[in-house]
């Protein structure tokens, strides 16, 4: 017969191995996920089917430098173009450059009153020179979507003793043309953005998460062999997962946002970024700049990211002190930094 006093005792004991078994259930987020796959891009959405231009160009311009006694010194390639009417005239910039040398090439084409003004200039910067050279006589031609340079003789132009000193001696020679390639985006189209500008493997080439049981954590990435780790305070609901920034302890209010799915041992994460949230006018004349995109018919421009991690341990209580912390840049989708855009996006 079971007295009141052992019911009372087996009931504690029940409730001490039922508070013991809550304990030990683990969020199953906890542990060590390393990235199996991910992929990822940047998108543009038009309302109206048109061409643009993605950074891909045919053919060049070329510059080459002379020395006294008619010696070729150096050549120079320069793929780059800017042109620009206006008020004024017309103004084309043309530069290349690599790890030997950076050329620039300049026309300013005055109209009006102002043509006494017209100039062609070359600047180059090299491990054998460093210098400018200019030129009155330049003629080009301007189509659709090809610059043509005549051959353009620019001469040497010092500075000594203060006093501006002609080398008629040096010069450099200027021509060739070049044509910008078009894609035709169609209405309504999610175009990815893959051109000169957006690099293709737009994530980490590694990834880990380390998840404790007391929501602490890091963030550790690597791009091109590069490392960088952070120490992160993590929270999840049923379908999101986001973590903010801790520094010496003190954790921030920023961070990233996922959606996510686990199963088993792998974990999905899923981020979409609006890149023109709060200033979609900006965002128009830019794309019309930089891309020819017609002014009005941009709809949509986002970057989306798509990750997929495997469990290979549990860590349950915090581990090594995270002993640095930097907020480097990248050109591509860090998570610990986020979305960098191409430089040209960061005016």
């Amino acid at each position: 017969m079971i007295t009141q006093k052992k019911l009372i005792l087996f009931i504690a004991i029940l409730l001490i191995f039922a508070c013991e078994d809550k304990e030990d259930v683990v969020n199953p987020l906890v542990g060590q996920w390393n990235m199996t796959n991910s992929s990822g891009g940047v998108y543009l959405k038009l309302n109206k089917t048109q061409e643009i231009f993605m950074g891909e160009t045919e053919g060049s311009i070329e510059a080459k430098t002379i020395s006294s006694g008619g010696i070729s010194t150096d050549n120079y390639t320069l793929t780059e173009v800017n042109v620009d009417n206006n008020d004024d005239g017309t103004f084309i910039n043309l530069y290349g450059y690599t790890d030997n040398y950076y050329a620039d090439y300049f026309i300013e084409d005055y109209i009006g009153s102002l043509d006494s003004y017209d100039q062609s200039r070359f600047s180059v910067g090299s491990n054998n020179i460093n210098g400018e050279y200019f030129g009155t006589n330049f003629d080009y031609s301007i189509s659709t979507n090809t610059l043509k340079i005549f051959p353009d003789t620019l001469y040497r132009k010092l500075y000594i003793n203060g006093n501006e000193v002609w080398d008629s001696t040096r010069y450099a020679v200027v021509e060739g043309s070049i044509t910008q390639l078009t894609t035709i985006v169609e209405a309504g189209q999610n175009f990815l953005m893959d051109g000169d500008e957006f690099d293709g493997d737009l994530g980490p080439s590694d990834l880990t998460l380390i998840l404790n049981d007391d929501r602490t954590g890091r963030v550790i990435e690597s791009f091109d062999g590069d490392t960088e780790v952070s120490e992160i305070k993590w929270q999840a609901t049923d379908s999101t997962f986001s973590w903010n920034y801790c520094y010496d302890g003190d954790c921030t209010d920023e961070g990233p946002e996922f959606s996510y799915e686990i199963s088993g041992t792998s974990l999905s994460l899923s981020i979409y970024q609006d890149m023109c949230e709060g200033q979609k006018e900006q965002c128009d004349f830019m794309f019309n700049e930089m891309y020819g995109v017609e002014l009005g018919t941009l709809e949509a421009f986002w970057m989306e990211m798509n990750v997929t991690l495997s469990a290979t341990q549990v860590a349950k209580k915090s581990v090594n002190k995270i002993y640095y912390n930097k907020r480097s840049k990248w050109g591509d989708y860090s998570f610990i930094n986020g979305y960098t855009p191409p430089k040209k996006f960061n005016r």
